[in-house]
């Protein structure tokens, strides 16, 4: 199975005092989605299972990728969420895996991510910075994993 992590894309500021769990995307952060989706639309990736956190960030993004992209409509999922265990999302990865499904997309946080993508290849969260509207591709094969690939939206 392939597994492609998405950092949502910029949103409103936390110094603005909006609720963390409903700060919006700006729009940099929808440019960053369009560009993102551009570059995916090339790479011809069909998403089997689009997956978001339940924070609305995220939630926006996956939208928009769905729309672009034509990708089967987004499943908010808590342990997405911001702060949640790589031991907990690899389980739960695992469950897809599982069923068959062939690309699973996660759209989640910083720095969840990081540490989830550095489970999965063995070593140390701090070697990796996911930046926003940023994606990493893995193939899964069991226990193992490969990393294919991981660009941030400015270079795609």
């Amino acid at each position: 199975m392939k597994l492609l992590l998405i950092r949502h894309a910029t949103a409103d500021d936390r110094s603005l005092g909006f609720p963390d769990r409903s700060r919006q995307l700006t729009d940099k952060g929808r440019q960053q989605c369009l560009r993102l989706a551009a570059f995916l639309a090339g790479a011809e990736l069909g998403a089997g299972l689009l997956l978001c956190s339940t924070l609305c960030r995220s939630l926006q993004t996956a939208e928009i990728l769905h729309r672009q992209l034509g990708w089967p409509a987004p499943q908010q999922v808590n342990w997405l969420d911001i702060y949640s265990q790589a031991a907990v999302q690899q389980q739960a990865i695992a469950h897809y895996a599982g069923q068959g499904t062939e690309l699973l997309v996660c759209v989640g946080h910083e720095p969840d991510l990081s540490a989830l993508l550095a489970s999965y290849l063995q070593t140390e969260a701090s070697c990796f910075r996911i930046k926003k509207a940023s994606a990493s591709l893995l193939q899964l094969d069991g226990s193992q994993a490969s990393l294919l690939w991981s660009l941030p939206v400015a270079l795609m």
